[in-house]
C-alpha cells in the first residue's frame, strides 16, 4: 500500500508503469512546474489506476490549473487566458508605433442586461469551457447618437463605432508584448455624460499606451442613459446599473487582471468627464472603494453639479420617460413593465428632456447603497478613500457645451463675438439660477472690466463661467479636499489646442482635448500630428504611467526623475503643472478667485437674494431674519454695490458707444 493504493500484482505494476510516465513528463517541465503540480498529478494518476478518484484530489487539481493558468498558457497559446470564468482566446496586434500588443477585445463580466434583466443591476456570467474568441470590437451599450452637426468629425468621433446591443457587458484588455509579470493597471472609465460613451472608440485604443509603458490597459463597456440608470425606487429599477456594471467590471479586474500579467494591488482608475465623475464616486463608495488603488481624473470630480440626482429628481425622469413613450404611470411595476417592452432605441430617443446646458436626465442616483449620502457631503466629512490622485481640466471646457446649446450665437462655421448686450444674455440663458441678484453677480464677476465691451474677452468670459462652475472649480474643489487630508495630489492644467482639432479656433482648448495625448493618438502615423506633438503624447503617456506604477507622475521605474518635475498640489502652495507642448511651467492657485466666487460668495448671496428677487435691497430683508446683522450687511452691501457698478459700468459704455 502506498498513498493509499491497494490492489493486486498487476494492478500495481501497471500503476507504477503510469507513474514512471507521469514522472518522466512531470520532471521534463519541472523548471516551469512547481513540486505541488507534481504531487498532485501523481496523487490523481494513483488514485485513477485503481477506479477511485478522491474528489479532494480533482478539486485540489482544478484550484492549482486555475492559480497557474498563467504558466500553462504560455506553454501552450499565449492568446488563450483561462480567466476565472472560463478560457478566452486573443489577437496579437501591432501598434501603429511598430510595436506588439496582445488584444483581448469582448470578454463577457456580467450576463447580457436583457428581458427582465434590464434596468436592473448585471449579475455575473455564467462559466463557460471552450475558448472564447474575443478578438474583435465588441458591441456598445444602446445610447443616442449625436447628429446635430451631421457628419462633422469633431462629434461623430465620439458616436459608437460599434453595432449597438443590449448585450454590451465586455472587457477590453491590452497587454504588452512580451507578457509582463505584475505589471501595473490602467483600468479606463470613459465619459459621455451618462448618456453616451464606448470604450471601442479609436481615440480609446489602448495598444500605444500599453506597448510604450509597458502597462496593462484596460477598458470596459457599461450601459449608459436611462438603460443604465433608470430609478423608481423599486426592485426592478434600482437605479445606478451602470454605476454597478462598473462595480463588476473592477471586480472582474481584481479577480483576473493576474492572468495576463497584471497586477490586482496596483490597479490605477482613470476616467474623463462622466468617466472622471464615475472614478471620483467609486472613491466615495462603499461598494468599490478597495477594489482599486489610485485615481486619475480628467475634468470631472465628486462635486459637479451635474453628476447625480436625488431620489425624487430621479424618480420624476422616470415617469417622464413613461409618459414619453406612452407608458401608465399610475402604478410602477406596470410601468416597469411596459418600459421593459419597449424598443431601446425608442427609450434612448425619448430620454433627453434636460433644459439646462450641462443638465442630463439619467445619472447617478444617491440611492443608500452605492452612493450612501450626497457627494459633496462625503467629501467635506472625509468619507473618502485614502488615496493618491492625479486630477487636472482643461483651458476652454465650456465651448464644447455652449455650441450646442446657444446655436444662434456660437456657430460653428463662423468665428464668434459677443457684445456686452449678447455677454449678459448668454450669462442669462446659461445660468441654472433664477435670481436676478445671483445672476448679476456672475456678469459682474466675469466681466473684464478694463474693457467691458471688448467683444473676444465677452465670449471667453461665457466659456469661463460654464467650464468654471461644471468643471474645473470642482476639480479645483477635490484637489483641495484631498490634499487638506495629507494626501498626495499632482493637479494639471491642460492648455496645448492640437494641431488636429477638428473644432473651429475660437473653442480653444476644449473639453476631451487632452485624451488623444494619454493614449499617444499622435504616434499614429495615419495622422498628421507634428513631432513635437508626438513628444509632448510621450510625455503625457509617461506622466500617466509613472503615477500608474510609483505613484508619482516624475518618478520612473528605474528610480529615475523625469527632467520635468510634477510638484504636489498642497492645499497651501495650491501647486499645479501646465501641460503645454513647449511648456513645463509650474503654477500656484489655479482660478482660485472664480473657483471662491462659486464655492464662497455665491452661495451666501442664493440664501440671502431667494429664487425670484429682482432687487438687492429686496434680498436683503428677505435674509434678515436668518443672517446675523454683521455677515449680512457686509453681503447686502456688496451685492448691491456689484449690481450698481456693473448697470452704471454697463450704461456708461453703452452711451459711449
Amino acid at each position: 500500500m502506498w498513498l493509499g493504493v491497494s490492489g493486486g500484482a498487476s494492478g500495481l505494476a501497471k500503476c507504477k508503469l503510469a507513474l514512471c510516465r507521469s514522472m518522466a513528463t512531470i520532471l521534463r517541465s519541472m523548471s516551469t512546474r512547481t513540486l505541488f503540480a507534481f504531487l498532485i498529478n501523481t496523487w490523481l494518476v494513483v488514485t485513477l489506476c485503481v477506479g477511485r478518484v478522491d474528489a479532494r484530489a480533482a478539486h485540489l487539481l482544478h484550484h492549482h490549473r486555475h492559480r497557474t493558468a498563467g504558466n500553462a498558457q504560455s506553454q501552450g497559446d499565449p492568446l488563450v487566458v483561462h480567466t476565472t470564468k472560463g478560457p478566452v482566446r486573443g489577437i496579437t496586434l501591432q501598434a501603429s508605433n511598430g510595436k506588439l500588443v496582445d488584444a483581448f477585445l469582448g470578454i463577457p463580466y456580467a450576463k447580457p442586461p436583457v428581458g427582465k434583466m434590464r434596468f436592473r443591476h448585471p449579475v455575473p456570467m455564467d462559466p463557460w469551457e471552450k475558448p472564447l474568441n474575443v478578438t474583435e470590437p465588441p458591441a456598445t451599450c444602446v445610447q443616442v447618437v449625436d447628429t446635430y452637426f451631421d457628419d462633422f468629425e469633431g462629434s461623430t468621433m465620439w458616436n459608437a463605432n460599434t453595432n449597438m446591443s443590449e448585450d454590451c457587458l465586455n472587457m477590453l484588455v491590452w497587454v504588452p508584448r512580451p507578457r509582463p509579470t505584475n505589471a501595473a493597471v490602467l483600468l479606463w472609465v470613459y465619459g459621455g455624460s451618462f448618456y453616451s460613451g464606448c470604450a471601442t472608440l479609436d481615440v480609446y485604443d489602448g495598444k500605444i499606451l500599453a506597448s510604450e509603458e509597458n502597462v496593462i490597459v484596460v477598458s470596459f463597456n457599461y450601459r449608459v442613459g436611462s438603460l443604465g440608470f433608470l430609478y423608481l425606487d423599486h426592485a426592478d429599477a434600482p437605479g445606478n446599473a451602470g454605476m454597478m456594471d462598473q462595480v463588476m467590471a473592477l471586480r472582474w479586474v481584481q479577480d483576473n487582471i493576474h492572468l495576463f500579467g497584471g497586477n490586482p494591488n496596483n490597479v490605477t482608475l482613470f476616467g474623463e468627464s462622466a468617466g472622471a465623475v464615475s472614478v471620483a464616486y467609486h472613491l466615495l463608495s462603499p461598494l468599490s472603494r478597495d477594489l482599486f488603488s489610485q485615481a486619475v481624473l480628467q475634468s470631472g470630480g465628486a462635486t459637479v453639479p451635474w453628476g447625480y440626482n436625488e431620489r425624487q429628481t430621479a424618480i420624476t425622469n422616470g415617469y417622464k420617460l413613461a409618459e414619453e413613450v406612452k407608458c401608465p404611470t399610475d402604478d410602477v411595476e406596470a410601468t416597469i413593465k411596459c418600459l421593459r417592452l419597449q424598443d431601446p432605441d425608442l427609450l434612448v430617443k425619448s430620454e433627453i428632456f434636460a433644459t439646462g446646458v450641462v443638465d442630463f436626465s439619467f445619472i447617478p442616483v444617491v440611492d443608500g447603497a452605492f452612493l450612501t449620502e450626497r457627494p459633496e457631503d462625503s467629501m467635506s466629512s472625509g468619507n473618502f478613500k485614502k488615496c493618491k490622485i492625479l486630477l487636472g481640466s482643461n483651458r476652454d471646457e465650456g465651448t464644447y457645451f455652449i455650441i450646442y446649446y446657444l446655436t444662434q450665437l456660437f456657430k460653428r462655421d463662423e468665428n464668434v463675438y459677443l457684445t456686452r448686450e449678447d455677454f449678459v444674455d448668454a450669462v442669462q440663458a446659461l445660468s441654472p439660477f433664477t435670481s436676478s441678484v445671483v445672476n448679476e453677480a456672475i456678469i459682474f464677476e466675469y466681466t473684464d472690466w478694463l474693457n467691458p465691451d471688448d467683444p473676444i474677452k465677452n465670449r471667453d468670459a461665457v466659456d469661463k463661467i460654464v467650464g468654471d462652475y461644471y468643471f474645473t472649480c470642482p476639480v479645483i474643489d477635490m484637489a483641495h479636499y484631498y490634499s487638506s487630508a495629507g494626501l498626495d495630489v499632482y493637479m494639471y492644467y491642460y492648455v496645448y489646442r492640437s494641431s488636429q482639432n477638428k473644432w473651429p479656433e475660437w473653442m480653444g482648448v476644449i473639453h476631451a482635448d487632452e485624451i488623444a495625448y494619454v493614449f499617444g493618438e499622435p504616434l499614429n502615423q495615419t495622422w498628421s500630428y507634428r513631432q513635437d506633438e508626438q513628444m509632448f503624447s510621450r510625455r503625457i503617456m509617461r506622466y500617466w504611467a509613472n503615477f500608474a506604477r510609483m505613484g508619482n507622475p516624475s518618478l520612473n521605474p528605474d528610480g529615475n526623475w523625469e527632467k520635468t518635475y510634477w510638484p504636489a498640489h498642497t492645499a497651501f502652495g495650491k501647486e499645479f503643472l501646465i501641460l503645454d507642448v513647449n511648456s513645463t511651467q509650474v503654477g500656484y492657485g489655479n482660478r482660485a478667485k472664480h473657483c471662491a466666487f462659486w464655492k464662497n460668495f455665491l452661495p451666501n448671496l442664493i440664501a440671502l437674494s431667494g429664487n425670484n428677487t429682482n432687487k438687492a435691497d429686496e434680498s436683503c430683508k428677505d435674509g434678515a431674519s436668518t443672517q446675523s446683522s454683521s455677515s449680512l450687511t457686509l453681503l447686502c452691501s456688496l451685492a448691491a454695490s456689484m449690481i450698481v457698478t456693473g448697470r452704471l459700468l454697463s450704461s456708461s459704455t453703452a452711451r459711449a458707444a
